[in-house]
């Protein structure tokens, strides 16, 4: 949320001191630290969850890489259409400097929570997935090294992709805000473009594969029910607060109406295998996924896990293997 207007010429690059003007509004400081702190505050269930589980088991790689490269495209989006904004910080006083930059505060915060979701995700994946296939590659290649399972080893992937995109994007946008210009050059302009569109393309089909995952396990996992139910209400009053803004359109709230409904969706979801799991006597943990133990050759639904990441779950109904 802008809150500073920048006066200079399109060529400037430093700003002076009658071109900073800044334009208090009570009301939108309130909204703008109520916005800010309700990120922060959806977001704690989540990271609570995890910690107080000890597994991040049911939540979807793919939605992390997804989520996460969409908020840091988002934030590194606003820092050069904000560049102005941040460089009249120069002139203005430290309550007014905050006041003005409060947008790109609260896109930074949507990143790093969501961010230290992923991170969570990692250091509480389950051990007994880790090593899932460890004695069928054990018999193929006669090793003593642990094996890795296929999806842990995807998580390591996405874990690089996302922290090299991180520092590719990071290091492109300092580099044209230093060497070449603000906002107002093409080059730096295309580059905020390009950081946009990515984030909408990919904060469209965010909730794609945790919808995808959850309904193939029947379970919510570790996914977090209270974290949901603050922020799809918070993305439809967005949505709607968008839209009737004058001098919007379509294109201007879609984006937070599609995510909203697929958000949606996932609770709905969550909460009708919540209470079938509590009245068959199952934990949010029980799934019927397919998964491989560390068994010989054994193939179980996983069925009575207790959320602990250290322990594997207990097979209920076990399938041999060919």
């Amino acid at each position: 949320m802008r809150l500073t207007s920048y006066l200079a010429s399109p060529d400037s690059s430093e700003p002076e001191g009658p071109q900073c003007i800044h334009d208090h509004d009570s009301f939108k400081l309130a909204l703008s630290l109520f916005i800010l702190v309700g990120m922060v505050v959806s977001y704690l269930p989540q990271h609570i969850r995890i910690i107080h589980k000890g597994t991040s088991e049911g939540i979807s790689p793919w939605f992390l890489l997804l989520g996460t490269v969409s908020a840091s495209s988002t934030f590194l989006n606003i820092v050069i259409l904000q560049w102005k904004v941040i460089l009249c910080c120069k002139i203005l006083d430290l309550g007014p400097c905050l006041e003005s930059t409060l947008g790109i505060a609260q896109l930074g915060i949507q990143f790093v929570m969501f961010g230290l979701v992923f991170v969570l995700y990692l250091i509480y994946y389950p051990s007994y997935k880790i090593e899932a296939e460890r004695d069928q590659q054990h018999i193929r290649h006669y090793s003593f090294l642990p094996a890795r399972s296929e999806e842990w080893k995807l998580s390591l992937l996405i874990a690089h992709v996302v922290t090299i995109h991180l520092v590719v994007c990071t290091f492109v946008t300092i580099g044209l805000l230093v060497f070449i210009g603000g906002p107002e050059n093409h080059w730096t302009s295309g580059w905020a473009g390009f950081l946009g569109i990515t984030s909408v393309v990919l904060a469209v089909i965010q909730y794609m594969p945790q919808i995808h995952r959850t309904y193939k396990r029947k379970s919510v996992g570790a996914l977090s029910i209270p974290m949901m139910m603050m922020q799809t209400p918070g993305a439809a009053l967005l949505t709607l607060s968008l839209a009737l803004r004058p001098g919007t359109n379509w294109t201007t709230w879609i984006v937070y109406a599609v995510t909203g409904c697929l958000q949606g969706i996932l609770l709905v979801m969550c909460i009708y295998y919540h209470y079938q799991a509590k009245s068959h006597g199952y934990s949010d943990f029980e799934s019927s996924e397919r998964e491989p133990l560390l068994d010989n050759n054994v193939v179980a639904r996983v069925q009575g896990y207790n959320g602990s990441g250290n322990n594997p779950p207990s097979a209920r109904v076990p399938v041999a293997v060919s």
